[in-house]
């Protein structure tokens, strides 16, 4: 089992420390099933410091010193995923020039593959940068003009839902409108941290994501209402990740739900960073999991964690063909050693509580 601090040392030890096909401050990942690639996205990089952000304060001194350094090289990066106009949003990849899908000979040579901004990397960006916070009304603006019904309506969804004016992930015109329960709730996260006024839009989120919990779907239909993320577990991790920091009134009646479904995933799980999360969920919603049993082969079980998936399909993917996106046919995988420690230092934080 892992120390808190030599989490944060292991951590810290992975972020790049020059520039080389990695940024000086960035934390390395990879996507891919069968021929893996290195992939400079600036997802993770921003994950990590938005995890180690919110540790901070339960970190030894030492500790927060080196959390302290982590971050601000991490944020030094930003600047080449931002918007190549010059606005105040960000893109999943560098963008001046454009390098989508590094490393990839058919895709990064073909401008369609190139994603525009999307609200996931940009909510997240300008939670752990304080110096975006003078842009937050405008980005809440930003949001609203790309969400349902602003200006297209969704087609990727259940017909119950299409009529939300509920949030997309994508902030590019020419993007079809996109839900994902897992990147609204990272975009509410935003709103209520920077106490901005609640809109229509952000009670049509709320509501949508109370509809979803509520009916069952948001696990039964995990690989359709969060075509980003796809797992039960990972859609549980980022509901108590929102509600067990802010009160959420309208989502009140969800909280009981949520956690009896948390409990009854662990139950039925076997993989260890699976468990890892859903233990932290669990403990975010006022539980009690059983102690996790680190396994022998911890190294392993780290790198092969899966957290986030980009599917080439699913914008575009009416509900008749869902059984696509549950093939995972045009999903690929991404994975980051150095975010897996970041879960597994959060979740013994919060077992040291």
């Amino acid at each position: 089992m892992f120390s808190t601090d030599s989490l944060v040392q292991a951590i810290s030890q992975l972020q790049s420390s020059k520039t080389s096909f990695y940024n000086k401050g960035i934390f390395p990942s990879q996507r891919g099933k069968h021929k893996v690639k290195e992939d400079d996205n600036i997802f993770f990089t921003t994950l990590i410091t938005f995890t180690l952000q919110t540790a901070r304060k339960n970190l030894s001194s030492k500790n927060r010193r080196l959390v302290d350094s982590v971050c601000e090289n991490a944020i030094r990066n930003y600047t080449f995923y931002k918007n190549n106009k010059g606005i105040n949003t960000y893109n999943f990849w560098q963008t001046n020039p454009p390098k989508f899908f590094p490393n990839s000979n058919f895709l990064s040579g073909h401008n369609y593959f190139n994603i525009p901004d999307d609200a996931d990397c940009t909510s997240l960006i300008y939670l752990t940068d304080t110096s975006l916070g003078n842009q937050s009304e405008w980005l809440k603006n930003k949001l609203s003009n790309h969400a349902n019904l602003t200006t297209s309506k969704i087609k990727s969804t259940y017909h119950k839902y299409r009529n939300y004016k509920a949030y997309s992930t994508w902030l590019g015109k020419k993007m079809p409108i996109e839900f994902d329960i897992c990147v609204q709730t990272n975009i509410l996260y935003f709103v209520f941290e920077n106490k901005l006024e609640i809109n229509d839009n952000d009670s049509a989120t709320i509501a949508l994501i109370k509809s979803m919990v509520l009916s069952g779907k948001y696990l039964r239909k995990s690989y359709f209402v969060s075509p980003s993320y796809k797992k039960p577990s990972i859609v549980l991790y980022h509901l108590s990740r929102l509600l067990g920091k802010f009160p959420v009134p309208e989502l009140d009646d969800c909280k009981e739900r949520i956690k009896s479904d948390i409990e009854k995933q662990l139950k039925k799980e076997n993989d260890f960073m699976e468990k890892i999360i859903l233990s932290t969920a669990l403990m975010r919603m006022n539980g009690k999991p059983e102690p996790i049993i680190y396994p022998t082969n911890l190294e392993k079980e780290i790198n092969k964690f899966v957290f986030f998936e980009a599917d080439l399909f699913s914008p575009y993917a009416r509900p008749s063909l869902k059984f696509i996106s549950k093939s995972n046919a045009f999903a690929i995988p991404f994975r980051c050693k150095a975010y897996s420690l970041a879960l597994l230092l959060e979740y013994e934080l919060l077992s040291n509580k």
